[in-house]
């Protein structure tokens, strides 16, 4: 095989930079962790590295990196989660994806996690806060490295031709590829901000003030207040405006909109940057509710006016992500 310098310098190096590559993709650096592994695989169809080898570094760094995810999130809970999908690309669905994909496949979720961007990172902390055994994680995601890493590793071996055709021309073009894959990539990240911004923006102009709030209820309106945070959320902050229903988000359904559309509703998530009340909202107005209106600054705000609130538990999860609208009891 004539092989590129970028293949020959990971026939050199690959057992050092393959489990670097593979603990940054898990902290959610976008790092090509992939093509490297296809890459070693084709390097190693004409043997010229051990899989193996390769295969049982990457191996003991990710379970090092993940072991160390997942004490953190069994000792610090929820709130691990909440600050790492505040980081993520997409925070407003980081938390209840993650959420509904554990509470359907359980411990081996992680078989599949490291194949969807995202899960990858939240994944172990997660299965800390849900207190999976440490034993039971060890194993499962072992399993999930070997799977990940063997398969691209796989495919590499397979389709080294190709592999090596790919990176000697990708070689050839030098500069101008790291500039068009980073010049994608930063349109990406850019197109995901405006959005995200652009959906805040709605979020304001649609929002009542949490003194509004309280006046209106001081006052004895009838106003449904629903609590829209996910299970993680209430975990992290375990407290609720008074007399709130908690509603799991996958749970709404026309008989539960046929019930909320007798009153005017007020949403509150976690805390101003958390768009998922408007979100709702938007939901139940395509359902033919009006008098829809997420909280400005969610429970924060009303926590920080050192407004009443109450202690509540967790809700549960079911096997279908969502839960039933019950009143917040006191725990």
């Amino acid at each position: 095989m004539n092989a590129p310098p970028s293949l020959e310098f990971l026939e050199h190096y690959g057992v050092f930079i393959l489990p670097a590559l593979t603990i940054a993709e898990q902290m959610g650096v976008p790092l090509p962790a992939v093509p490297a592994l296809l890459a070693v695989g084709a390097l190693a169809a004409d043997g010229r590295i051990s899989i193996p080898l390769v295969l049982g570094a990457i191996s003991m760094a990710a379970l090092a990196s993940d072991f160390a995810w997942y004490e953190l999130g069994r000792r610090r809970g929820a709130h691990v989660l909440v600050r790492l999908c505040q980081l993520s690309l997409e925070p407003d669905t980081c938390a209840r994806r993650a959420e509904r994909f554990f509470a359907r496949y359980g411990a081996g979720s992680m078989l599949a996690a490291k194949f969807i961007p995202g899960l990858t990172t939240i994944m172990p902390p997660l299965a800390g806060v849900f207190a999976v055994a440490r034993v039971r994680f060890a194993l499962y995601d072992l399993a999930g490295v070997v799977l990940w890493a063997g398969t691209w590793l796989t495919l590499g071996y397979f389709f080294s031709d190709a592999i090596v055709l790919i990176t000697t021309r990708a070689s050839g073009l030098g500069r101008t590829l790291g500039l068009v894959i980073v010049t994608a990539l930063a349109g990406y990240i850019m197109v995901k901000y405006v959005r995200r911004q652009r959906f805040l923006e709605r979020l304001r102009r649609a929002r009542v003030s949490v003194k509004g709030l309280k006046r209106r209820l001081d006052a004895g309106e009838a106003v449904a207040i629903i609590d829209v945070r996910t299970p993680l959320d209430v975990a992290a902050t375990p407290y609720a405006i008074p007399g709130s229903c908690w509603l799991g988000t996958d749970a709404i359904d026309e008989h539960k909109a046929d019930i909320l559309r007798l009153r005017e509703v007020v949403l509150y998530g976690a805390s101003p940057d958390d768009p998922t009340s408007a979100r709702v909202a938007r939901q139940l107005r395509r359902m033919g509710m009006t008098r829809v209106h997420p909280l400005e600054g969610g429970l924060a705000a009303w926590m920080a006016l050192r407004l009443p609130v109450q202690s509540v538990r967790p809700p549960l999860v079911t096997a279908e992500g969502s839960s039933d609208c019950v009143r917040s009891t006191a725990a």
